[in-house]
């Protein structure tokens, strides 16, 4: 390991997380190490051959709004057993999951209510997986309170374990957040299951943004729902949907009828006729593609409309 003077660290040769330079603390946690410890003395936490063990107690450890950096390293895992096993509520505290495949940082979920709760401003989460692994579902995956405004959701990966155990709202947004960022997501589901929406606003929304993310879900109601509150500045694009219910379900995309934003590049799939956008009046669509039969390509949907000069 070798310390550069903009207190990165190299792990086999390779600056970690590509980053800019780090103004705060460097902690780094490790579940399965065997000289790790949740003890602020003899200089646990700071190096990757003395970590922390749990995700929690190194977001204690952080200084608020200070760029704080906490990464996991590959193959870290925790059970989540309550709303609070890890609860983000120091502000501006990034968390870098370290792996691919296999060895990404795995957060399992064994109890009702367990899950990660954002409860503070200007909080990252890049590169983690969350499992539904409790036998009657899993209440929500990720809660972003009031006090999450800033929040960035950067590759994290959600998964059932079965169609009973599984989660029933991936991420759930307290209403009047602002500044969300969820990107370079994946959502997948096992069919059968009880989801009710992959990412559900609770009410308003300013300037949330939504990219490059793939859902592959059984949905009893919105995938993306955001019908209860209107949203300011919603941005979708290039996102891959396709929801698998056959029953009830409302829609891939849903905003409120006087929610304003734009919803552009989306690849859409359903099984049911004319259910994949709802569309909001004051919401600008470009260039999305829909479809309910599987085998056949989309056509634009909502239907094409222009003024020629």
């Amino acid at each position: 390991m070798t310390t550069f003077a903009d207190r990165l660290f190299e792990l086999g040769g390779v600056p970690v997380g590509g980053a800019p330079p780090i103004t705060g603390n460097v902690w780094f946690v490790d579940s399965g190490a065997a000289d790790g410890a949740d003890n602020v003395g003899n200089g646990y936490g700071r190096s990757p051959v003395k970590p922390f063990l749990t995700l929690d107690y190194a977001i204690g450890q952080c200084t608020a709004s200070n760029g704080d950096v906490i990464y996991l390293l590959p193959g870290h895992a925790e059970n989540l057993a309550a709303a609070d096993t890890v609860d983000c509520d120091v502000a501006g505290v990034t968390i870098i999951g370290l792996g691919r495949g296999s060895l990404i940082p795995t957060f399992s979920t064994t109890a009702a209510a367990g899950s990660i709760t954002v409860d503070a401003a200007n909080v990252t989460i890049q590169n983690v997986k969350l499992v539904a692994n409790f036998a009657t579902g899993t209440t929500k995956g990720i809660t972003i309170t009031a006090n999450g405004d800033g929040c960035t959701l950067d590759g994290v990966h959600f998964r059932d374990t079965a169609a009973t155990s599984e989660f029933l709202i991936h991420i759930g947004v307290a209403t009047t957040v602002s500044d969300l960022w969820i990107k370079n997501c994946t959502f997948v589901t096992a069919a059968g299951g009880s989801l009710t929406n992959a990412i559900l606003f609770a009410g308003t929304s300013v300037d949330a943004v939504i990219e490059h993310c793939y859902f592959y879900v059984d949905s009893a109601d919105s995938v993306i729902d955001h019908a209860t509150g209107a949203s300011t500045n919603l941005y979708i694009h290039h996102c891959t949907i396709v929801n698998v219910d056959t029953g009830g379900a409302l829609y891939c995309i849903q905003n409120k009828s006087d929610g304003t934003g734009v919803v552009h590049d989306c690849r859409l799939g359903y099984n049911k006729v004319d259910a994949e956008v709802s569309v909001g009046a004051a919401t600008w669509w470009f260039e999305n593609y829909a479809t309910n039969t599987i085998a056949e390509s989309g056509l634009l949907d909502p239907a094409t409309s222009h003024a020629i000069p």
